[in-house]
């Protein structure tokens, strides 16, 4: 008898982002939930790691928030407001810094250049190493855990459509 069951899964989250332009230290999308992130109300799992697909190819580079609770640190769009209180009422559960000058492929689409970034274990250089695995907790009467995103470049974002980021979450669950 064949085992169906496989620990592993893959999430597929499309947040929305600002059509237009983002700018250096503001909020890229407001806290947006990983669904079923834990097998169980309550449950914790591992984030293994994580590919990004950016269909408009704006490579932004970027602070990826993990937490509990569905917290906001400021307004989409606008600069982001984090303090000792929001990070606390998020119950935080690991943050990552994604560099695109690091584990990227940029393919060709129309006028448009897609970009694919992803990471697992140990990558990037210097300080800005992302580091996997983070566990995702979810709150007690929850299989989800919610992340959002600070824009960490010298440059703009400046996204075509409001569905233009795709995050794929490679996940232990036990």
């Amino acid at each position: 008898m064949a085992n169906n069951y496989s620990k592993y899964t893959a999430i597929r989250v499309t947040p929305t982002v600002i059509a237009g332009t983002t700018e250096d230290n503001d909020v890229m999308f407001n806290a947006t939930e990983i669904p079923n992130a834990v097998i169980g109300k309550g449950g914790c799992s591992k984030l293994l790691g994580i590919t990004i697909i950016d269909k408009d190819g704006e490579q932004v580079d970027m602070d990826l928030i993990f937490m509990k609770v569905q917290t906001n640190f400021g307004t989409a769009g606008s600069a982001s407001n984090i303090t000792d209180g929001n990070l606390q009422a998020a119950k935080v559960l690991g943050a990552l810094t994604i560099d695109w000058t690091d584990h990227h492929v940029t393919f060709a689409q129309n006028a448009n250049n897609a970009s694919v970034w992803t990471s697992g274990g140990m990558a990037g250089t210097g300080n800005n190493g992302t580091t996997f695995p983070i566990l995702l907790e979810a709150e007690s009467d929850s299989t989800s855990v919610f992340f959002t995103a600070i824009v960490n470049t010298a440059s703009n974002a400046d996204y075509a459509a409001t569905d233009d980021l795709e995050f794929v979450f490679h996940i232990e669950r036990q």
